[in-house]
């Protein structure tokens, strides 16, 4: 019998005392108040968690299911799953991006929201329920305690394992002191030849800017891809806006756009989400301008952490790779580099979680193929 097999019946264990903790389903819970619950969260929570997120991949076919870890009534963990069914495999997946967010440290904690988590899973007829912790792969004590539950690592990585983040605590001038002296130079050249960052005012004209850069972006960078239809970016951006989460700013010279970022907010988070610029006037530096007016307007917010988003894990981190020369021009701007575990699978279906692990690689290609868009 493989491993695979053997983990499953530890994740039913039953608890051996009665624990202060306790998992529950926040049904009819509203934006504000899950999101304060994720903010508040241990770790702060992620955008990929947040209300409005959920709702947008309901319209998208994934059901949200939101789970509250309780302790003396006081939420002290969350976790947003969402649902879908996999035919020709019978029954749900049950996928919590970029989460849970839990004290980790706290083996009870841990332990008890899973137990809710699996009893959920079986009301839903889940076969398989993945998550995404953004838990430094070094923590040798939450993987073991994940391994005993009957985690293992999932067959794909569904967001980069790798981020950089900058600590936006420190003045501008410890800022600007933490970034590499190249970097530094050109967010200071840009603003001298007179490039300006700007919000625009039209999202629907700000988008149709953006996405023709990205789509020339796709088309002249080898490596580069639109894995997702024009519509899902337009949605997604669109959602997050009108949530008040979500907006563009845009590099500009003498009145012409030159390039822009998509940011989201989330709590006392910000996170870079897309980036794409045109092909002129490239020697004006703008991107470097716009990376740091956008942490600055976050910092001026209260906003204390901001992603840069996904790097290459080190072995990938050369110049065969197409995100090579992403990953330096982030790396100049000071960041903290960290390497999560990814994602991991719990198979509480024994048969139909083998059967939907077999089937994944094929299920993804053609949902690809018939749909134009990316299955999570």
């Amino acid at each position: 019998m493989s491993n695979y097999m053997r983990r499953l019946p530890l994740m039913r264990r039953p608890a051996q005392v009665t624990s202060s903790y306790a998992t529950r389903e926040a049904r009819g819970v509203g934006r504000e108040e899950w999101d304060g619950w994720l903010g508040r969260s241990p770790g702060g929570g992620h955008m990929l968690q947040s209300y409005r997120w959920g709702e947008f991949k309901r319209r998208l076919g994934w059901r949200p299911i939101r789970l509250v870890l309780e302790r003396g009534g006081e939420v002290a963990g969350v976790g947003q799953f969402l649902v879908r069914g996999t035919l020709p495999v019978p029954g749900v997946l049950m996928y919590c991006t970029k989460g849970p967010w839990l004290a980790w440290d706290d083996e009870e904690a841990v332990r008890v929201f899973f137990r809710g988590v699996v009893e959920v899973a079986a009301r839903e007829g889940a076969h398989t329920v993945k998550i995404e912790p953004e838990v430094p792969e070094g923590h040798e004590g939450v993987k073991a305690t994940l391994r005993e539950i009957g985690f293992r690592k999932a067959r794909y990585d569904l967001n980069f394992g790798n981020t950089a983040i900058v600590d936006l605590s420190p003045s501008e001038e410890e800022l600007l002191a933490r970034m590499k002296a190249k970097t530094r130079y050109n967010a200071r050249l840009a603003a001298r030849k007179g490039v300006e960052v700007v919000e625009p005012e039209d999202f629907g004209e700000a988008f149709e800017t953006f996405y023709s850069w990205m789509r020339g972006l796709a088309k002249r960078k080898e490596g580069f891809h639109m894995v997702r239809p024009r519509e899902y970016f337009h949605d997604v951006m669109r959602t997050m806006h009108e949530a008040g989460q979500g907006r563009f700013f845009f590099a500009t010279h003498d009145g012409e756009p030159l390039a822009g970022i998509y940011v989201v907010t989330s709590g006392q988070k910000c996170w870079y989400m897309y980036g794409a610029s045109g092909t002129k006037k490239r020697n004006l530096m703008p991107n470097y301008l716009l990376h740091w007016e956008g942490m600055k307007w976050a910092k001026r917010r209260g906003i204390a952490h901001y992603d840069t988003g996904s790097v290459p894990k080190p072995e990938d981190r050369n110049e065969e790779d197409p995100y090579y020369g992403v990953y330096k021009f982030k790396a100049g701007f000071g960041v903290e580099e960290v390497e999560f575990l990814g994602c991991l699978d719990l198979p509480v279906g024994r048969a139909r979680a083998a059967a939907w692990y077999k089937l994944e690689p094929l299920y993804y290609r053609l949902y690809q193929r018939l749909k134009g868009n990316v299955f999570y």
